[in-house]
């Protein structure tokens, strides 16, 4: 019985045996090579290579990308937060350079835009409900609210006696 091979006194709680997954042997561990790195600036996009993709998978790609996986380079630093605008239309980076990179979200993605104005690291950005505006979070112990087209900052909401690492928005009302 299976329980008896798994070393399992009590009886299974489903009455399907449990999925055993193949075990590589150490020389088929050590032969593999570790996945390249990747340079810490540069932000990634890209789809899961968990399942199968496309034709394997009977499904059609709709996204407006110009390949599966991008790489968006432009920081100076590491990328600490990255978020899609709600229409899924624009993506924004921000990094301990200070600033924030606004991107197409198809084709290329291609960078039109740079939120600059934080002193320190930005690490965390959300866009609001609307896709109009970007609230970032910084190690500066400052939120800065922008509006996400013109790159312009809107306000700057001080008064943290610490680091701010996390921001959201809520509806209005």
């Amino acid at each position: 019985e299976w329980t008896k091979l798994l070393g399992q006194n009590r009886a299974p709680t489903s009455s399907r045996p449990p999925t055993v997954l193949p075990m590589s042997t150490p020389a088929e561990a050590l032969s593999r090579s570790p996945p390249p790195k990747r340079h810490r600036t540069d932000a990634l996009v890209a789809y899961s290579h968990t399942r199968p993709f496309g034709a394997e998978a009977g499904m059609v790609r709709t996204s407006s990308l110009s390949h599966p996986t991008m790489k968006l380079t432009g920081h100076a630093g590491s990328v600490y937060a990255l978020s899609f605008d709600p229409r899924g239309e624009v993506l924004c980076s921000g990094s301990f350079d200070t600033t924030c990179l606004l991107w197409d979200a198809s084709g290329e993605c291609s960078n039109f835009n740079v939120l600059r104005g934080h002193k320190n690291a930005v690490l965390d950005l959300k866009f609001s409900r609307d896709s109009e505006r970007v609230v970032t979070a910084g190690a500066d112990k400052v939120l800065m609210w922008w509006d996400a087209e013109r790159g312009e900052r809107v306000k700057r909401f001080l008064g943290h006696e610490g680091v701010v690492n996390a921001v959201d928005v809520v509806r209005e009302g």
